[in-house]
């Protein structure tokens, strides 16, 4: 496979990726990928033209809007990977000048709600006379009455996106109807320890050489984590995000082998 374009969406938002290959007239697909939650999307492009998106369930235009928010993890444009479907009909000018709004909105609903892992509450307040809320608006905001829980744990819940969740948990904050709780301080999981990053860079470093660091960072920031906060939980992840960057089998088997033994030594 010739990737053309390749990296993190760390350093540059799906939106402007897609302005890139519509002003190059490109064929191709563009492959987002979520290493966190192992999630998928892709998007794409005939002649500049953007044709067809797919994510999770979503297809078409939803599919669009929704991977045009997504801020990290990895992408891969793939020129030789074309489609006949297409689910997406809207002049492209319009598809990005539409989804650079959305992705504005969503901008200033991530300074309302900066992690899906703080805790919210209801306020006990009644609806204001001119705000009127809808049947998933309600039950999120009915999700509370069990008490304090974060994005996450309601879009568990209700078997609905964080994203969703959080564009509806704003507005009910916007409204008066909800607040970040007593107990609002994200959601904390077990971290590693600095000593584990040490030993794994050390490790890596003899496998592949001194761009063991920028590769670790590299996919840790694609988990939206940092060295210093990176969960236990997400190791397993991790190691393998690392394996795919190494492209001599025998390394990566050697690398998947120490990490093993690794991660054993954790529990």
């Amino acid at each position: 496979m010739s990737n053309v374009l390749s990296g993190s969406l760390a350093y540059i938002e799906v939106i402007n990726i897609l302005k890139l290959l519509v002003s190059g007239d490109r064929d191709g697909r563009l492959l987002l990928q979520k290493e966190e939650h192992q999630e998928t999307g892709e998007i794409y492009l005939s002649g500049g033209r953007i044709i067809h998106a797919l994510c999770g369930n979503y297809l078409g235009e939803p599919a669009f809007f929704e991977l045009i928010l997504w801020n990290h993890g990895k992408f891969a444009f793939d020129p030789e990977e074309t489609t006949a479907q297409k689910t997406i009909e809207k002049d492209t000018g319009t598809l990005l000048s539409e989804g650079t709004q959305h992705y504005q909105a969503w901008q200033k609903i991530c300074h309302i709600i900066p992690s899906f892992r703080i805790r919210f509450k209801k306020t006990g307040q009644e609806p204001p006379p001119n705000v009127k809320l809808k049947g998933k608006d309600w039950e999120v905001l009915n999700t509370l009455e069990a008490g304090e829980l974060s994005v996450t744990e309601i879009a568990d819940k209700l078997n609905t996106r964080e994203i969703e969740v959080a564009t509806i948990m704003a507005a009910l904050m916007e409204a008066g109807l909800a607040d970040i709780g007593a107990s609002g301080k994200p959601v904390m999981k077990e971290v590693v320890s600095s000593n584990f990053f040490s030993n794994l860079e050390n490790e890596l470093v003899q496998i592949i050489g001194p761009v063991a660091s920028i590769i670790i960072d590299d996919v840790i920031e694609g988990f939206g984590e940092t060295r210093i906060s990176f969960p236990k939980d997400k190791i397993p992840s991790l190691v393998e995000g690392i394996s795919n960057e190494i492209y001599d089998p025998a390394k990566q088997v050697a690398f998947q082998q120490l990490m093993l033994k690794k991660i054993k030594s954790l529990h």
